[in-house]
This record gives structure tokens, C-alpha cells and sequence, in this order.
């Protein structure tokens, strides 16, 4: 039902805020030249002048050009100037606000100071070269407010009367049509004229102003304060996604379906649509109906195609193109086949489990210690990481790991203040030396002194002397002398025994012939009998052996070892004094004894005997000077007693040797509890040893792939509810089935015929209507939704928007506040027309105040957000959540600066002058065709802060494409992200690959910026340069007259402070720094060491990138993996970095403990680093200026430790 248009009251009460929205309803579109017509030449062609010859043609064929309708050459000028800026108008209401707004009006009725046109035929303008073609539809609409006036008069009057007399005639203001509306008006004040001006009308935005408002619905109601909001609920069972979600679309998803009303902030690049698409697939399986609305048609068709996409065609249709849309809902259902979804959830449900129980155990704290695997190796590498890192390999036994580190911190300070780790190996052999008492210690000195320096040089002289003279091999050790000394002593004994001649020949025989019957091997009796009468004949006369095999034994040992000792063939002999040398030996070995009882006991030092000489000379030497270690050594005892009684006895022992300071002493004990806890955790646990890197990626690949098929299957499942639905409604209603059938054969349908058509059928094919709130009457008044869906819900008042909200009792608005606030617009084109303010609130805000709100913040653009860190810390409080693209890593920007500096100012002071300077229009119209030259499969757009400076590169640009016609193609390309030239105030969601902002001013005669600086005085401006930079895809370019150094002076005014953040900008950086992971970091040095880039935490978001050549990868540990679930961390955002151009690659904590260098080689081959064919060099030699030592410091190169290929916490 529709009101009368003068009408300024509603028949039922309202409250305040309803009023409110009446009357910015009533202000949309300024000036309605529909009600309040003016004749204007700047903003409509007035055809009634026509050349009778074009106008002819124009009523009969419905097609003509301008200038055939307009010959006269000024007047034709003048024309096709108007048709150019009407056609922008137009495209300007009818891409902002989804309704036609180019008619040509036809006859007109005045009533006091009330001009209204009579009919309105739909017109396009087609640019034909310099020429349009102007084309018009072959049936006309009724001007609204004339039906509302004419009814008033005649109650049963019908539009349908009207528009049929129009029909057939050959003129577009018939006389048959004046006649009728005289007759419909009975009253004297009418007056009725020819009229035929082509212009900007809205006649959609009429009725919507007329629309009878339901002011009682649920939402309106709540959103007006007289019903409170009701509690959240939350969804239990899961949604069916037939689209990636993650966890803050996965959140939309559930709040929506459990039937509340909110607010989606949707950040730029987040991908909001596949939240819509998840969300009509779930509501229209759950047998709910959805209206979605939203002023741009482009955002309607966004989700049509976005669903066809998804293979889910027709799953919301649009108004305006009911037909394709239900076309294709009805050949989707035809086509559906059923899926397997229970077994898909069940299949996740499964490896999820076994993803679960992996990380569980080695991040599982279930244990004595109250640490994990991965809690371990982290704080080992973080002390391996540090400048003086700890490098000791003691071990503290597991069941005193608990309670130990309590009270080690106490102990160890005392330690260290008692001197106990004043002393290390270069402080003398005394290091580590155990006594009980001072006793001991003046015993051992004294033995040490009584041998030491030229006592011991004369004993060695004497002892190789005597042994060198029988021609024996040169003594190395004191075990040698031993050796030897003892062999002749035996052989010695030997000759008391034996005549020389035993040490002649092998004495295996009368060996075997002597022993025991079990020893004695094959010989014969006969034989056994003649080598023992042999060995007896060695005998010396009178002597006597008690046991002759084992003195025979004996000799034989004596004759091989003097054979390997003699350098000669002498046969063995025992010269004069033996027992002198003898002596001496003993007199060195009791020492050494001594010595040996109370010398650290280390396994991996030589034991004094076992030394070589020289340095067994140097040792007594230095156990005589090297004393200090055994000062006050008493008084250390019994602290290092209680250090070994706490465990700490093996621990003490290692740190020594480095003499560590306080601070050291405590990160020594930490790398030793940690190492100690590590083992202990993994001994307790037997299954984290049965996680190998192969089995691991198993689990994650098996992980990905049920997701994926989840995904999968769960489309299926929604296409065959969706089919199976449509089948039994068909069985039910066939009635309905046929007209429907009728209605699709017209080739043509309409929503609203559809509904009365189709009924229950039409609403179960139809489980989602695509529609302009601005065109919400095109709906049939007996339709019923569940929801609300509102797009755009930023830019999108609540003036327009309240009938569609009032259909339904749940509502969800989807917008970004940052970017966007209300549009609204003046129907006609004016001269110097600025942009249109207003003070409409937004249904977001609204809806956001009343039922709260949720953020969509992942950015999904592959080739990462231009300038994302500067609108992430200037406009989203950091809430953006950006993955750095490859490109980054290698220092490319998308963001690039051009400045003029040649005729960059002004030639006179007259206002305006500097206003689109003919050097920048030249510069951006230059870059244009080289786009369209050099990169035409790009889209590109223009954004400027002038409508003028838009206009002259708009033209300057044509002009340029008809001197190359070969770039016109580029311009008619690219669908919906055509090239276009617009001012800031102008853009309202667009996209491009790369936007062109040319500030559209340069500079006053003096060389400063300009006063006036267009869209920057306005109050939006914030928003609309976030909205032109979120606009570009890949790259935004910046041209200026200016330069950074004219904004280095403080106290800029208000309209400079945003055009100084694009032309001086502090943010050239796109990336954030982060903190290093430390178990990254030996992995990244064993990979610069292998000749690739590394960064650690890249971005604050990637662990460790590398790179090589023109290959980038990102290393993702699993023990830091980014995400809300399983799903993100193993395969969303694993999906996404592969799309922004990384080479992924997953590294796991057990295999970076154990392989290091294994998985360094893996991710260098990977990034084509040749390892196998060519040596790689994997240490480079420095100068010795370069090395610590040059510097007076310890070596810290960690080039050993990598050489051993073992990680650093392995000792």
C-alpha cells in the first residue's frame, strides 16, 4: 500500500527515532525532479527541440544519437556534454544505490508549485567515440507521485490504463496519455504541458519513500529500544561448510544460526562473502529463508557469482536477474547427487585425534617436573642462543630433578663465593684434585717435589740409558719402562732357570707336550714323551722347577716380546745392574702412585703413567709450581662435599673448567637441569621416540586431506538437501510447479509474480533473495524471511533499509566502519556540485549498539595488504591479522611515490588555480596508457581529491586511446573493476589490481602547498583514504606536486595531516619486527652457512623465512604453530602463505633436536641449493682482524659445535 506523497505523517504512532528516519528517507536523493521538476541545461537534454528527423526515429526504432537529435553544432555540444555528465550521474545512483536512475520524461503536471513528469522511459547512453547513443526502453513507467496524486482523485485508478495508451503511438508524449491524466485530475489548478528531457529521475526511490513501514516487527522494535535485546545463545551442533572458514568466520557462522542478531565488522581483504555463502547454506538447509540486502548492485552480484562459484547457482536470487538465478537453482537441483558427510566428519573427527595425541605428548606437562618436550627444548634454546652460552654436559639424576632446582640457586652463589669455581684446567694439574685433610696435601706435594724437575730428568736419563744400551725400542710413557723393566726381570729369572739356548727357537711343542691331558692337543704319546725329555735337556745343571709347562710358559712370552722390543737379533740378555734401574723405576712409580690417589679423576684426562715423558715432565714440574688451586682447599671442601651429597657433585665438576662468573654459574645449572629434565621426560614417555618427522607429516597430510574432503562432502550434502526438498515440494504442489513452469518459459520473471506464482514451491527453491533496499518493493508483500542479511551495512542507513528489517525478526549486518558511513546523493547534476553530506546512521552502528558485534579479521589478499602495518596501527587498533607476502622478503614494495617537479605551480593567485595542474594530468593520463600497454590483464582505477582534476584525466585519457586505438580494448575490459577516474568522496567500495592517487592540486606561485585541497577538507576523509588504499589489490601508486620536506614543519593544518601520511609517509616498512623463536635460531645459522637469506619472525608472523635465488619459503615450526584450531594451523593458513607465494615448509621439534643439519640440507635443496653435485661450502675462513682473538677475546664461534652436527643442549 502506498501513502500519498505529500504526506508527512504516518497512520500509526511513532517514537522519536522512527520520525528520524521518516524524514532522512524523505531527504535521500536531495531535490526529487519527480515531484519538484526544474528544466536545467547543465543536467538534462531537453528533446522537445529535437531535430524532427532524430526524434522520429528515436519514438519508432527506440534508438538514435545525440547528434542526430541535436545537429546545431553548439547546441549539439552542449548536449553531448550534459549526455556525459547525466550518464555519470547515473552510473554514479545506479552503482551506489542499485536503482536506474537515466529516463527520459515525457509530459508533465503542475499543481500549484508541484511539477511532476508523467512517464518515464528507461534510457541507456551508449558511448559511441565522441557521440552517445541513446536507447530507450519500449514501455514506460508512471511517475509514483503522480499515481499517489491521481489516486486521491480516482481510487480505482490503474497504472496498467495509462501505460497502455502509451503503447503503439508514435510519439513518446502521446496526446492520448495528456487527455487521460486531465481526465483522471478534476481540478482547476492542473495544468498539463509537453514534456521530453532526458535526465536523472529515481522513481524506485519514490515508492520506497511511500512504502507503508511495519514499525511493530521484532528487530525494529529491539532497534528502537522498545524491546531489550535477548541473551546470546550458542550453537551445538557444528555448520556444514561448503567454503573455508576460519575460527572468526566459523564464530559468524554459529552465533547467525543460532538465530541472534549482531553485527560483522569485516576488516579489508578478511573474505566476508564466503561467510555469506557458509551462511545461506546453512540457513537454507535448516529450511530458513534469508533477505539480503544491499544498495550496491555490484556487492549483490558479488554473492550470485560467489555461489555459482561455489557450485551452489541460484542459491540466492537476484531481483535483478530472477530468471538466470532460478534457472540455475532449479538446474543445480537436477544435478545434485548425494555425499558421504557422516563418514567425511567421522574421518576428521579420527585424524584430528591422532594430530591431538601427537602435540599432547610432547606438550603434555603430566609429569614429575610439571614441563613439556617442547617446553624443554625451547628454554635449551634459549640458552643456547645467548651471547655466552652455556655449554656444559652434566646430568642431574631424575628423581632429585623436582625439588633440586629450589635450592641449587642458594647453594651454587655459596659455591661460587667459597672460590669453588675460582680454578680451571689452565690453573695447573692440581685442578680438581680430592683430598680429606691437610695432611694429604703436604704428602702429595712432597712426593711431587721429590721427583720433579732435574731429579726426574737424571732418573729418566739413566733408566732409557740402561735400556737403550741392550738395543730395546725407545720408551714413550712410564707403562713402557714398566714393560720393559718387567721383562727383563723375567727373563732374568728365566736364565736361573734355563740354559740361553731355551730363547732359540718356538717352545709351542714342549708346551703342549707338558700340559695338562686336556691341553694337549693331537700329539702322540711317543711324542708328548720326546719334547718333554727336550724341554728337560734346557734345564741348568742342578736346578729345579717346580712347575716346568708353566716356566716354559713364561720363557715363551719372554722370547716374543724381547723379539718385538729388540731392535736387533741379539738373543735376550740381562746385563749388570737391573736392580739399580730397578730401583729407580720404583722410586718415579710410588710417586706417581701417590700423585695419581688425589688428580682429578676425569676418565677423559691421562693418567701419569700413561703420559708421555716429556709431558709427564712438565705436569711434576707444574704440580711443584702450580699450586694455587690448592689454597684454602679445606675450607672448600665441605661445600663442594654437600654439592656432591645434592647431586651436584658431576655438575660442579663440568663448570669448573670454564671458571664461570655468577650470572654463567646460573645459566650452567639451567642448561643442565633442562638437558637432564628432556631425558627424563623422554625415558618416562616411550611414545615420544615413536613420532619420526616421516610419521608426523603423515598425520598432518592425513589431517588436511579429511578436511579438504569435509568441505567437499558437505557441499554435496547441502545440494542434495536443497535437491531432495525441491522434489517433494513439486510432488506436493504441482499446481504451483506449473505455474512456475509458465512463468520461466516468458523467458522473464519477476520476484514478485514468482511468489503469487510459485507459493510454497518458489520459497523452497528460492531460500535467499538478492535486493537493493532501495527496491524492496519489487517484493511480494506476503513474503516472509527468517533473517535479515545486510551488506555494505556501513554505508547503508537505517532510513532506507528499515522496511527490509522489518521483515524478518533477526538481523545481521555485515560492514566496516572504518571505511564507510551513509552515501547519499542530489538526483540532478548541478554545476560545482560538492559532496552531498549526511547525517544518516548506519544500520552496522545501530546493530552493533543494540545486539553487539563480531570481527572478521584474517587478511586473505595473496599479494598482501598495500600499507597493511600503517592501517593496522592507524586505523584497526592491530586487529588486522597480515601474513607477509614472498615478495616482501625481498625488500618489494607495493606502494610507490612519483613526484612533479617540472610546472608543479601555479601560474597566477586566482582561486582555484592550483586546482588539476596540467603537468599532473599529463603524468597520471601517461601512466594509464602505460598500464594499459605494459600490464592490461591488471585492473586499474583512478582516485584523485578533485573532481575536476577526475574529469580532465578522465577526458585526457580518451583522447590518448583514440590516438591508440590498440589500448582501447583495455578499457572495456576487467567487468565490474572497469577503469574508472573518481574523486575520493566518489569511491565506495571498489577494487582494483592497482589504484593511481593523483592528489589533484599543486603548488601556489610561491612554491607552498595549496590552500584547498578538494576531499581533504571534508570531515570523511580518514575514511575515504583508507577505502581508496584498501581498494588496491596489488599496488597503489601516489602522484603529487609535493614532497616530504613540505610537511617537516609542525602545526600542519587539519586538511594536510592525511595527505602527509601518503606523500611523507613513516610507514614504508609493511612489514612488523617480532621476536626471534630460539629453536629457530641454530637452524637459521646452519642455513646461512649453507648460502640462504634467513629473517626470523618475519612479520611478527612467520617463525623463520628463507630464502635463495628468487625462492622464498616459509620454515614452520610445528611446536609455534599460528591459529585458532587444527584447521588453521595445519591447512588454512598453510594454503594461504603457498597462494602468497611461499614455498611452505614444516619442521618438527623431535626432528630439529635430533637431525639438525638433516633438515638444514632438506629446506637448502628444496630452495634449489645443489648439496649433492657441488660441495657447498659450509664454513667460510676469516681474517684473523675478524675472529675474536683479534679483539683479545675467547673464541665464541659456534663453527665447532656445527661441525659436529649436534644441537647445542647435546654437549
Amino acid at each position: 500500500m502506498f501513502l500519498g506523497f505529500a504526506s508527512s505523517i504516518f497512520h500509526v504512532e511513532r517514537n522519536e527515532l522512527l520520525e528520524l528516519w521518516h524524514k532522512q528517507r524523505l531527504s535521500i536523493g536531495g531535490t526529487n525532479p519527480l515531484v519538484q521538476f526544474e528544466l536545467s541545461s547543465f543536467g538534462q537534454v531537453d528533446l522537445s527541440r529535437s531535430h524532427p528527423g532524430g526524434l522520429a526515429q528515436l519514438a519508432s526504432a527506440r534508438s538514435s544519437s545525440i547528434s542526430n537529435l541535436v545537429r546545431d553544432g553548439v547546441a549539439q555540444s552542449r548536449a553531448l556534454t550534459t549526455s556525459r555528465r547525466v550518464l555519470k550521474k547515473a552510473q554514479r545512483i545506479e552503482r551506489n544505490f542499485g536503482i536506474d536512475a537515466l529516463f527520459i520524461a515525457g509530459g508533465m503536471v503542475s499543481i500549484g508549485q508541484t511539477k511532476m513528469p508523467i512517464l518515464l522511459w528507461r534510457s541507456h547512453l551508449i558511448p559511441k567515440g565522441e557521440d552517445f547513443e541513446l536507447r530507450v526502453d519500449s514501455t514506460p513507467r508512471v511517475n509514483p507521485a503522480l499515481v499517489s496524486v491521481i489516486k486521491t482523485y480516482r481510487s480505482d485508478f490503474r497504472i496498467s490504463d495509462l501505460i497502455a495508451v502509451s503503447q503503439g503511438q508514435t510519439d513518446l508524449i502521446p496526446t492520448g496519455v495528456l487527455s487521460l491524466v486531465s481526465e483522471l485530475i478534476q481540478s482547476p489548478d492542473v495544468e498539463i504541458e509537453k514534456l521530453l528531457v532526458l535526465g536523472n529521475f529515481v522513481p524506485d526511490l519514490t515508492l520506497v519513500q511511500q512504502l507503508e513501514l511495519k514499525d511493530s516487527s521484532a528487530s525494529i522494535m529491539r532497534l528502537t529500544g522498545k524491546e531489550p535485546a535477548p541473551a546470546v545463545e550458542n550453537l551445538v551442533r557444528p555448520p556444514t561448510l561448503v567454503l573455508n572458514a576460519d575460527s572468526d568466520q566459523q564464530a559468524v557462522l554459529e552465533r547467525a544460526l543460532s538465530g541472534n542478531s549482531f553485527a560483522v565488522e569485516t576488516l579489508p581483504g578478511c573474505g566476508y562473502l564466503q561467510t555469506v555463502v557458509n551462511l545461506i547454506a546453512n540457513l537454507a538447509v535448516s529450511q530458513k529463508r534469508a533477505l539480503i540486502i544491499a544498495p550496491r548492485q555490484q556487492t549483490l552480484d558479488e554473492v550470485a557469482e560467489r555461489l555459482s562459484a561455489s557450485m551452489l547457482p541460484g542459491l540466492a536470487v537476484r531481483q535483478s536477474d530472477s530468471w538466470s538465478d532460478t534457472v540455475a537453482a532449479i538446474s543445480r537441483n537436477e544435478k545434485a547427487t548425494p555425499g558421504n558427510l557422516k563418514s567425511a566428519r567421522d574421518l576428521v573427527a579420527r585424524s584430528q585425534l591422532d594430530v591431538e595425541q601427537y602435540f599432547s605428548v610432547v606438550q603434555s606437562k603430566e609429569n614429575s617436573l610439571g614441563v613439556s618436550v617442547i617446553e624443554a627444548l625451547e628454554n635449551l634454546a634459549t640458552l643456547a642462543s645467548l651471547p655466552s652460552a652455556p655449554v656444559n654436559s652434566a646430568r642431574i639424576r631424575p628423581e632429585i630433578l623436582p625439588t633440586i632446582r629450589d635450592d641449587a640457586a642458594a647453594i651454587l652463589g655459596r659455591a661460587h663465593e667459597a672460590g669453588l669455581f675460582a680454578t680451571s684446567p689452565e690453573d695447573g694439574p692440581w685442578f680438581q684434585a680430592k683430598f680429606e685433610s691437610e695432611a694429604q696435601i703436604g704428602e702429595a706435594l712432597a712426593a711431587a717435589r721429590s721427583i720433579a724437575g732435574e731429579e726426574f730428568r737424571i732418573l729418566r736419563y739413566q733408566i732409557s740409558l740402561y735400556l737403550s744400551d741392550l738395543n730395546l725400542s725407545a720408551s714413550k710413557k712410564v707403562e713402557d719402562w714398566s714393560l720393559r723393566l718387567n721383562l727383563l726381570l723375567g727373563i732374568r729369572e728365566t736364565l736361573d732357570k734355563f740354559r740361553p739356548e731355551i730363547f732359540d727357537r718356538s717352545l709351542q711343542e714342549m708346551i703342549s707336550a707338558t700340559a695338562s691331558r686336556s691341553e694337549r692337543g693331537e700329539l702322540s704319546g711317543a711324542q708328548r714323551r720326546r719334547f718333554k725329555k727336550l724341554a728337560k735337556g734346557y734345564l741348568r745343571q742342578g736346578a729345579a722347577v717346580a712347575n716346568l709347562h708353566q716356566a716354559l710358559v713364561e720363557a715363551e712370552r719372554q722370547r716374543v716380546a724381547w723379539s718385538q722390543l729388540n731392535l736387533t737379533q741379539a738373543p735376550p740378555t740381562v746385563p749388570l745392574g737391573l736392580g739399580d734401574v730397578q730401583s729407580k723405576f720404583q722410586q718415579i712409580y710410588r710417586v706417581l702412585e701417590i700423585l695419581q690417589r688425589h688428580l682429578n679423576p676425569d676418565p677423559d684426562i691421562a693418567l701419569l703413567t700413561r703420559m708421555e715423558l716429556d709431558q709427564l715432565a712438565v705436569v711434576l714440574e707444574h704440580l711443584t709450581t702450580k699450586t694455587e688451586g690448592l689454597d684454602h682447599y679445606m675450607q672448600r671442601l665441605p661445600i663442594s662435599n654437600e654439592l656432591v651429597e645434592i647431586g651436584l657433585g658431576q655438575f660442579a665438576k663440568e663448570v669448573s673448567k670454564s671458571r664461570p662468573d655468577v650470572e654463567l654459574l646460573q645459566r650452567e645449572f639451567e642448561l643442565t637441569w633442562w638437558q637432564s629434565a628432556l631425558e627424563a621426560i623422554i625415558q618416562s614417555d616411550s611414545r615420544i621416540l615413536e613420532y619420526t618427522a616421516e610419521a608426523i607429516a603423515t598425520l598432518e597430510s592425513d589431517f588436511e586431506k579429511a578436511n579438504e574432503d569435509l568441505i567437499a562432502q558437505g557441499l554435496l550434502d547441502v545440494r542434495h538437501q536443497l535437491a531432495a526438498a525441491w522434489r517433494a515440494a513439486i510432488a506436493k504442489q504441482p499446481a504451483q510447479a506449473d505455474g512456475l513452469r509458465a512463468q520461466l518459459r516468458t523467458k522473464k520473471l519477476e520476484l514478485k509474480a514468482a511468489s503469487q506464482v510459485g507459493g510454497d514451491l518458489y520459497r523452497t527453491l528460492v531460500p535467499a533473495v538478492l535486493v537493493s533496499p532501495y527496491k524492496i518493493h519489487e517484493l511480494d508483500p506476503a513474503e516472509e524471511f527468517d533473517l535479515v542479511i545486510v551488506l555494505d551495512a556501513s554505508s547503508t542507513g537505517l532510513a532506507e533499509s528499515q522496511q527490509a528489517i522489518s521483515l524478518a525478526n533477526q538481523v545481521i549486518a555485515f560492514g566496516d566502519p572504518v571505511i564507510a558511513t551513509p552515501e547519499s546523493f542530489d538526483t540532478v547534476a548541478r554545476a560545482n556540485q560538492a559532496h552531498v553530506e549526511t547525517d544518516r546512521g548506519s544500520v552496522f552502528d545501530l546493530v552493533a549498539d543494540v545486539f553487539g558485534s563480531l570481527a572478521i579479521s584474517r587478511n586473505y589478499r595473496i599479494e598482501g595488504q598495500v600499507l597493511g602495518k600503517y592501517l593496522n596501527d592507524n586505523f584497526y587498533d592491530s586487529r588486522l591479522v597480515l601474513e607477509p607476502a614472498a615478495g616482501q622478503l625481498f625488500g618489494s614494495h607495493n606502494f610507490e611515490q612519483i613526484e612533479i617537479t617540472e610546472d608543479a605551480n601555479a601560474s597566477s593567485t586566482i582561486e582555484g588555480s592550483t586546482e588539476s595542474l596540467d603537468s599532473e594530468v599529463s603524468k597520471v593520463a601517461e601512466l594509464v596508457m602505460s598500464h594499459a600497454r605494459w600490464t592490461p590483464e591488471d585492473s586499474l582505477m583512478v582516485v584523485t581529491a578533485s573532481r575536476t582534476h577526475a574529469e580532465r584525466i578522465d577526458q585526457l585519457v580518451r583522447q590518448e586511446t583514440h590516438k591508440q586505438p590498440q589500448l582501447a580494448e583495455f578499457f572495456d575490459a576487467h567487468g565490474r573493476e572497469k577503469f574508472e577516474c573518481v574523486s575520493m568522496s566518489e569511491l565506495t567500495h571498489r577494487l582494483a589490481d592497482r589504484v593511481i592517487f593523483s592528489v589533484g592540486f599543486g603548488r601556489t606561485p610561491e612554491g607552498k602547498i595549496s590552500g584547498t585541497l578538494g576531499d581533504f577538507n571534508f570531515q570523511n576523509v580518514s575514511g575515504w583514504m583508507v577505502n581508496q588504499i584498501v581498494s588496491a589489490r596489488k599496488r597503489m601508486t601516489v602522484v603529487s606536486c609535493y614532497n616530504f620536506e613540505d610537511f617537516a614543519a609542525g602545526g600542519l593544518p587539519e586538511n594536510q595531516r592525511w595527505l602527509k601520511d601518503l606523500i611523507a609517509p613513516s610507514f614504508m616498512s609493511d612489514v612488523s619486527e617480532g621476536k626471534a623463536d630460539p629453536l629457530l635460531r641454530d637452524l637459521a645459522r646452519r642455513l646461512e652457512k649453507l648460502g640462504l637469506k634467513v629473517a626470523l619472525n618475519f612479520g611478527g608472523r612467520i617463525g623463520l623465512a628463507v630464502s635463495f635465488g628468487k625462492k622464498a619459503a616459509v620454515v614452520d615450526p610445528d611446536w609455534a604453530l599460528v591459529g585458532e584450531n587444527w584447521d588453521e594451523k595445519l591447512r588454512v593458513r598453510p594454503g594461504l602463505l603457498r597462494a602468497m607465494g611461499w614455498d611452505y615448509q614444516r619442521v618438527h621439534a623431535l626432528e630439529i633436536f635430533a637431525k639438525p643439519q638433516d633438515v638444514a640440507n632438506r629446506i637448502a635443496m628444496s630452495l634449489g641449493v645443489d648439496l649433492i653435485s657441488r660441495a657447498q661450502p659450509l664454513f667460510e675462513d676469516r681474517a684473523f682482524e675478524d675472529t675474536s682473538g683479534a679483539w683479545g677475546h675467547e673464541n665464541d664461534s659456534n663453527d665447532d659445535r656445527l661441525r659436529d652436527d649436534k644441537p647445542p643442549h647435546w654437549g
